[in-house]
């Protein structure tokens, strides 16, 4: 009886030893996904589009990037009857009531610009991913791509710009304080030859009542000018030798009223888009870098139908025998003509001869 007893228990020891209790063991808190970053050539393309545009400008379409939803609510109430036509102190003040970043409410005197964006929801995205989680790398690359437009003879000051360079960075001010004009180009003949074949620049087409005020030069035009709301535009500077965004803090926190007070000179992201960034880095692909159709996804070709040739045989057509075709050409025959003349009639007084 001892033996059995004995191997069950030597049994039972082991696989205590073997299996150690689920309480006695510690588990390390699962890993966090890396945040996803975007590739230098990637960032060429998505940036292409904006490049060129005017520094505040520019870096207020950056940072509104990162506020998507917003910006989908401001290019709504925009279409809006009414709003459209808003300008100056009437349309800060219709602005006041509306929970959005400066950011965004500095784009709605730009309806070409909401246009764009809300029509290329997911370059929006994507652009917001890079500006919240990359900044430096961001402005890095507008400053490689306006180099890259300037050799290529796309880049000078105008009548609607302002372009002057100082210790290797390029700034592009608005030709007059007071009007800011949006440039327009497609960037296969504005910055030349890519480098970056496996990732061509996007290109977004203008919205359909787009008009062009000026004639494209170098591949470079312009839209007509828009008078800058002076409460909403130019509270925000590109610092291009520190890869970073200064804000005026008074004149930001005067526009985001119904929003907490900023404190800080520098910009930093919301929260949300650098959560969002970390979360999701498998949706940033290379055929995600565009919109659809137009760019980055290669073309198919064309396929054209196979003829099929017809299965009756073709039958050669029949042409009657000409049986006159070789009988000689007769004359022909005319009857003569003849001419008959009337009978002399004698005149009266005449000599008339009698033969008898």
């Amino acid at each position: 009886m001892r033996g059995p007893l004995f191997r069950s228990a030597a049994i039972v020891v082991a696989l205590a030893l073997a299996v150690p209790p689920s309480f006695a063991q510690t588990t390390e808190p699962p890993a966090q996904p890396e945040a996803a970053r975007f590739g230098a050539e990637q960032l060429d393309a998505m940036l292409a589009p904006v490049a060129l545009y005017p520094d505040s400008l520019l870096v207020q379409i950056l940072m509104a990037s990162t506020y998507p939803l917003q910006v989908v609510e401001a290019s709504r109430w925009l279409d809006e009857p009414g709003n459209r036509t808003l300008q100056g102190d009437a349309l800060t003040q219709a602005l006041d009531g509306q929970a959005w970043d400066p950011s965004v409410k500095s784009l709605v005197p730009f309806p070409q610009v909401l246009a764009m964006l809300n029509s290329q929801l997911e370059w929006m995205q994507q652009l917001g991913w890079a500006f919240a989680g990359q900044q430096a790398d961001v402005m890095a690359t507008i400053q490689r791509l306006r180099h890259q437009a300037q050799a290529n003879g796309s880049l000078q000051s105008t009548q609607q710009q302002r372009v002057t360079e100082a210790d290797g960075t390029i700034a592009i001010e608005p030709g007059s304080p007071q009007i800011v004009y949006v440039p327009v180009y497609v960037p296969q003949d504005v910055y030349g030859a890519w480098p970056s074949p496996a990732y061509p620049p996007v290109y977004i087409p203008p919205p359909a009542d787009y008009t062009l005020d000026t004639a494209l030069y170098g591949g470079l035009g312009f839209a007509t000018g828009v008078v800058v709301v002076g409460s909403l535009f130019g509270f925000a500077r590109p610092r291009w030798h520190h890869r970073e965004v200064h804000i005026d803090v008074d004149r930001f926190n005067r526009i985001n009223v119904n929003r907490a007070a900023m404190q800080s000179p520098l910009w930093h992201p919301p929260p949300a888009a650098v959560q969002r960034m970390a979360v999701v880095p498998a949706t940033i692909r290379p055929n995600m870098m565009a919109p659809p159709v137009q760019f980055a996804r290669p073309v198919p070709p064309v396929v054209m139908p196979r003829v099929v040739p017809w299965a009756r045989p073709t039958q050669p057509f029949y042409h009657p025998p000409v049986f006159q075709a070789y009988r000689p050409i007769q004359p022909a025959f005319r009857p003569p003509v003849v001419v008959q003349r009337p009978l002399a009639v004698p005149q009266r007084g005449s000599v008339v001869q009698r033969h008898g």
